[in-house]
């Protein structure tokens, strides 16, 4: 069931700051246990939703992701925002909080796909539907900015098997030795039974020519890295190869983890024409190609002895509506082995209470921060964190209590600026004027 939560500003306006209460875990710190909030303008477009649909756990189909942020080395950071079909970029000072300039991006096709802030160079993949199959119609195009967003280049993707790109999941991208990686999904050409139906696509981008190197878009089998259909695709780069995550409903039906075999050269991730490593990290009960899964994924890392995926699950045995947060953990030597570390015991709580989707954010001394909402019968009560290590244990809680209202995006992964984990939220002010709300959670930086 998917809940919608609408958000309600002004009341959040009345407070700055609140406590959050520490369980006795948690070291004793002067600064931890708040969560501070600033407003702050939205730059000069002024082109806003003030509500989003909340996916942060119980719908059937992943979307793309719409709101980005990322620090740049200057001491400011960046928002990159997708909001009503205008692609705003707006950069902030990291300490104030305060808007220092704007940029509007154009568009340069119907669709927005994802955005990836790389090394030397800033990205945006586009696309447009092709229902009429035709082999020539450009379904995605990547384009290439400098860091002041200003475009120096672009490749087109065509011929791919797409009638629909992005449909019913999301796109991520990595890079590596110059050459940038895109996981995607796409509605197929009809197929023989008479259907289009929804699968991944993976396809890679040589960064100084901008030309596609390598990509994979034809129905094969999960050794080929295909999974169908696939509602949500994370890309990692591990070890020099190439590592994926799916939520698949059908083949395979599980959270599957996808190695690539293959040592990453010129941009290939095909040479062994697939021989990838498949690790059902999470199998989903019932029946294939239904595409209730009661699976949501948070949050996909790479540490440094293990793949750890964050998850938002029923119980895949008893079935209940009820959702728990959970970590599942491969250690890179052994794929074998699934560890699953439940954080949380909803299911068998007496205060009917349902986790949302739970995002993970690396820490600077290597452990990872877990946040997800609290529901209570449909509505959101509270926001919870957890601080743990690379095998799941727990090192510190945080309860943010109702004082004000706490809550997390619905698409935008919170980062770490000047030892705070921040993430925002766009709405509007008391008076009606578009305004972009930041939420700071102090963390233990000490081991």
């Amino acid at each position: 069931m998917l809940f919608k939560k609408i958000i309600c500003f002004a009341t959040a306006m009345m407070m700055l700051s609140t406590t959050v209460s520490a369980s006795h875990n948690l070291p004793a710190d002067p600064e931890t246990g708040w969560i501070t909030m600033s407003k702050s303008s939205v730059g000069e477009t002024k082109v806003l939703t003030s509500t989003a649909p909340n996916n942060n756990g119980y719908g059937n189909y992943g979307t793309v992701v719409t709101s980005y942020m990322y620090v740049n080395d200057d001491n400011t950071f960046c928002v990159v925002d997708f909001s009503n079909n205008t692609i705003n970029v707006d950069t902030y000072n990291s300490d104030t909080y305060e808007l220092i300039k704007s940029k509007k991006i154009a568009m340069e096709l119907p669709l927005f796909g994802g955005v990836y802030c790389g090394s030397k160079y800033n990205f945006i993949v586009f696309g447009q539907n092709n229902t009429a199959e035709n082999d020539n119609e450009i379904t995605f195009k990547t384009v290439k900015y400098n860091k002041d967003w200003e475009k120096i280049g672009a490749v087109d993707y065509s011929n791919n098997n797409t009638t629909k790109p992005f449909k019913s999941g999301s796109l991520r991208m990595v890079e590596y030795n110059n050459y940038l990686y895109i996981r995607s999904c796409h509605e197929m050409y009809q197929s023989r039974d008479g259907y289009h139906h929804q699968a991944n696509i993976t396809y890679s981008v040589d960064i100084d020519k901008m030309e596609i190197a390598d990509e994979f878009s034809k129905v094969m089998n999960d050794e080929y890295g295909y999974v169908s259909h696939s509602f949500d695709q994370y890309v990692a780069i591990d070890d020099g190869k190439l590592v994926a995550l799916d939520l698949g409903d059908a083949y395979p039906r599980s959270v599957v983890l996808i190695k690539y075999n293959d040592e990453l050269s010129k941009g290939k991730f095909t040479k062994s024409n697939g021989l990838c490593t498949v690790v059902n990290m999470l199998k989903i009960s019932g029946d294939t190609g239904n595409n209730y899964t009661g699976v949501s994924i948070g949050g996909f890392e790479v540490s440094e002895n293990n793949y750890i995926a964050a998850v938002s699950s029923i119980d895949q045995k008893s079935k209940s509506s009820t959702r728990d947060v959970m970590l599942l953990i491969i250690n890179k030597k052994d794929t074998s082995r699934v560890k699953q570390v439940n954080i949380t015991n909803y299911a068998n709580s007496e205060e009917n209470l349902s986790a949302s989707k739970p995002y993970i954010t690396k820490l600077p001394n290597g452990n990872y921060m877990l946040l997800w909402e609290v529901f209570s019968e449909g509505s959101p009560c509270s926001m919870e964190a957890k601080i743990v290590d690379e095998n799941g244990n727990i090192s510190s809680e945080l309860t943010a209590g109702t004082t004000f209202m706490v809550m997390l995006s619905y698409d935008c992964q919170p980062i770490c600026i000047n030892d705070k984990v921040v993430w925002y939220i766009n709405g509007f002010s008391p008076n009606g004027e578009p305004e972009r709300t930041f939420y700071k959670l102090d963390f233990h930086t000490k081991n």
